[in-house]
């Protein structure tokens, strides 16, 4: 994914790629095109761009165990100077770029940051109820119709003060 700056002049620009995920190397759970809106603010001296993504994924429920699609939207920024020389720092957003470059790739940030939205806890939805722990039935179709009660064993010592009155 490639944004040719040398079209722009000096300001401020919205800019919208549409790529595939297979051609950005994104595996699954990605799926189809991946969206990207960036406002690029281009000097003399430099280029920031903000950028917004948009990508569909496939996903399977941690509560239920049922696969879900979802748009897993991101949000970057990333700031380029143009120098002549090659200086290494430490932060991953900001590049240095020769005049003579003309194209900036951002296929990897874009990778990277779809990559880290991916949610820790993924839902099918808010208020998915699960599986039964004893029987497995999803608890989003159907009642379970297990008679098992469970007690937590941490309450034992406060019952047996509560019988022994």
């Amino acid at each position: 994914m490639f944004i040719k700056h040398t079209n722009y002049e000096v300001g401020v620009h919205y800019i919208s790629l549409v790529e595939s995920a297979k051609s950005l190397n994104m595996s699954e759970p990605f799926y189809g095109d991946v969206e990207v809106k960036c406002k690029m603010d281009k000097t003399y001296s430099q280029i920031l761009l903000n950028c917004e993504t948009t990508a569909l994924a496939r996903l399977t429920c941690d509560r239920c165990n049922e696969e879900y699609e979802a748009k897993i939207e991101s949000k970057f920024s990333a700031l380029y100077f143009f120098d002549e020389s090659k200086i290494t720092e430490d932060d991953d957003d900001v590049f240095y770029i020769s005049r003579d470059t003309d194209k900036l790739n951002i296929s990897k940030i874009v990778r990277d940051y779809s990559y880290l939205a991916i949610p820790m806890k993924k839902l099918c939805r808010e208020d998915c109820k699960g599986l039964c722990p004893h029987c497995g039935a999803n608890l989003n179709y159907e009642e379970c119709k297990c008679n098992v009660e469970v007690e937590n064993p941490v309450w034992n010592k406060l019952k047996q003060i509560k019988f022994d009155d």
